[in-house]
């Protein structure tokens, strides 16, 4: 199975059973991304990976623009167009996008970029659709989180990368892989993004909150020490950085 495939069932089953569960672990990630956004009235942003299209239509709202989503799960897709969204369906590991260069004011890519081969690829059409001086939400998990370091330092697998597409080895806490197949950083992301032609204008550390599925004195701990980590961008579960094309 290659990676394509991997990832349109992995986010299909998301998307149909899981979607409220994941909207609601990254509820701090979608706010921050939210305040990062500028208003472009009859303009027009781009959210590749949009899956059901509700980051799209809450980026519709506060940006003021027509709302484009590309997604590798047509199941997903059909859900993002009863929402208003325009979108296509493609695999961004294998195809450029299908729009004029210099179209778009700016660009989401949210927790995608982790699950591709030719992440360079991704950026550089990326980077021909925006409009001189259009920029780039991105979100990432962060390899360095703060519990990754202890993983590492214990011998065990670090969280959001995993050794096999089928089976998660080397962690005995975590129980399934996710499909990530390249890690991150803050400084391996934002040297990235500098080297594809950016410049980054903001990085902050979003947490990942608690799934609703342990004992609340549990969640309660995770997500308040979580939080306080990720007030350090270097030690937060995810990364979101803004980028300006130069």
């Amino acid at each position: 199975m290659d990676t394509g495939e991997y990832n349109r069932k992995f986010y299909s089953k998301i998307f149909d059973n899981k979607a409220k569960m994941y909207y609601s672990i990254q509820k701090k990630k979608i706010e921050i991304v939210l305040k990062l956004l500028e208003k472009h009235e009859n303009g027009r942003v781009l959210d590749i990976g949009c899956g059901d299209g509700l980051i799209s239509t809450l980026i519709a709202n506060v940006t003021k623009a027509k709302v484009y989503g590309v997604d590798i799960s047509r199941k997903a897709l059909s859900k993002a167009r009863k929402k208003g969204i325009i979108t296509r369906a493609m695999n961004v590991d294998k195809q450029g996008f299908p729009f004029e260069e210099e179209s778009f004011d700016a660009v989401f890519c949210g927790d995608l970029l982790e699950h591709l081969y030719d992440t360079e690829n991704l950026l550089e059409n990326v980077r021909k659709i925006l409009k001189p001086n259009g920029y780039l939400i991105i979100s990432v998990p962060n390899i360095a989180s703060w519990y990754n370091r202890g993983f590492l330092l214990l011998g065990y697998m670090p969280t959001w990368i995993e050794s096999s597409l089928k089976t998660y080895t080397g962690n005995p806490v975590i129980k399934e892989g996710v499909g990530h197949i390249h890690a991150f950083t803050k400084r391996s992301l934002t040297e990235l993004l500098v080297f594809k032609g950016f410049s980054i204008e903001k990085v902050t550390g979003s947490p990942v909150l608690a799934d609703g599925t342990r004992r609340k004195w549990k969640e309660r701990l995770w997500n308040g020490a979580d939080s306080f980590f990720a007030k350090k961008a270097s030690l937060a579960s995810t990364l979101v950085m803004k980028a300006r094309k130069r």
